[in-house]
Order: structure tokens, then C-alpha cells, then sequence
């Protein structure tokens, strides 16, 4: 991941969870540790109803949801998520710049 997408992925991903920046969050490695753990708090908390809700406001697939929670998953669920929402993210931060005007319309001159 580019420098300039992980900044922006992040961004998103604190923005999203109302986390704090934190300086050691300077790797994707290092936003997926955490992540896990926010998640994991979520699910330890008995708050899955409020995460739900920011991953369905995120638009993180349905089927990922699932999956991460199925028995036959090989991985944890939290670590599975944090996955499925930097992923995401990512395409949230790319979808933006793809749209994004690079020459502004100026509508009076129409």
C-alpha cells in the first residue's frame, strides 16, 4: 500500500472508530494489531451491536461479517474483521480519488 493510501486508510479507520492517532499505528501490520484489539474489546464488552453498526455504516460485506464469525474460520474473528475493514477502507480511500475532479467545474461559464 502507498504511503499517501495507508495515511488516508488510516485517517478513514480512526475517523470511523473515533479512535485517537496514535503514533505507533505507522505500518499496515501495525493498524490490523490494532484493530484486532479494538475489536476484540467490542466483542469482550458485549458491544456487537454497536459494532455492527459501523461495520453495515462502512459498507463492509455482509458475507466477511459472516465468515468471521463462522466455526470454520481458521482465524479469529476480530482479527478477521479488522481484515474486512481496512480493506474497506482502502477502497473507500480509492473510490474517492478515482471521482475525485482534478479540474473543478465552473458552472457560470455554461
Amino acid at each position: 500500500m502507498t504511503e499517501n493510501l495507508f495515511a488516508d486508510t488510516l485517517n478513514l479507520v480512526l475517523r470511523d472508530f473515533e479512535l485517537e492517532p496514535n503514533q505507533d499505528l505507522d505500518t499496515e501490520e501495525a493498524l490490523l494489531d490494532h484493530m484486532a484489539d479494538v475489536i476484540a474489546w467490542y466483542i469482550e464488552k458485549n458491544r456487537l451491536e454497536y459494532l455492527f453498526q459501523i461495520l453495515y455504516r462502512l459498507d463492509v460485506d455482509e458475507r466477511k461479517m459472516e465468515a468471521a464469525f463462522a466455526a470454520e474460520n481458521p482465524e479469529p474473528a476480530n482479527l478477521t474483521l479488522a481484515k474486512a475493514i481496512i480493506e474497506r477502507e482502502k477502497q473507500r480511500v480509492i473510490t474517492k480519488r478515482q471521482y475525485r475532479s482534478k479540474d473543478p467545474i465552473d458552472w457560470f461559464d455554461y
